[in-house]
């Protein structure tokens, strides 16, 4: 079964929570809050040389937070950063290698609105439901390290 991943809220808009979601026979959402973002985005540009990467790491460890306790062989991520879809790419490899577990097929392609996965993310990202994961900080620090 292929998934498809979507976003609400930009993770480098620290004003406003993110969303990351995906449907495919079932559905799922992780939130960050946007106090969260900014922690993690202030202890980054302090300890990261890599500071035009951070955006991309940061999208790429959700991802694979929402992903990596599923049995998932195919992943289809929508277009947000043009252009890096190898880097976002490398990092969700590295973090499954790092697990050491199967890595997904991934792929990227745009995502459109009427997409299951936008439907789910918009919803959280709106509060129309809640979010199946709530990470913060911490959590997402575990596995850029």
């Amino acid at each position: 079964m292929r998934y498809y991943i979507d976003q609400s809220g930009k993770i480098e808009n620290t004003k406003s929570l993110t969303v990351v979601a995906y449907a495919g026979d079932k559905t799922k959402s992780l939130k960050i809050s946007a106090v969260e973002k900014r922690k993690l985005l202030k202890i980054l540009k302090i300890t990261t040389e890599r500071k035009k990467l951070i955006t991309y790491e940061l999208f790429a460890t959700l991802v694979f937070i929402i992903i990596k306790d599923e049995k998932i062989n195919e992943v289809t991520i929508d277009v947000e950063y043009k252009g890096h879809e190898g880097s976002v790419k490398n990092f969700i490899k590295n973090n499954f290698i790092k697990l050491n577990r199967k890595i997904p097929d991934v792929s990227f392609e745009l995502i459109t609105k009427n997409s299951p996965a936008h439907k789910v993310a918009i919803d959280r990202f709106r509060g129309v439901r809640k979010a199946d994961i709530i990470v913060d900080a911490r959590e997402v620090l575990k596995y850029l390290f």
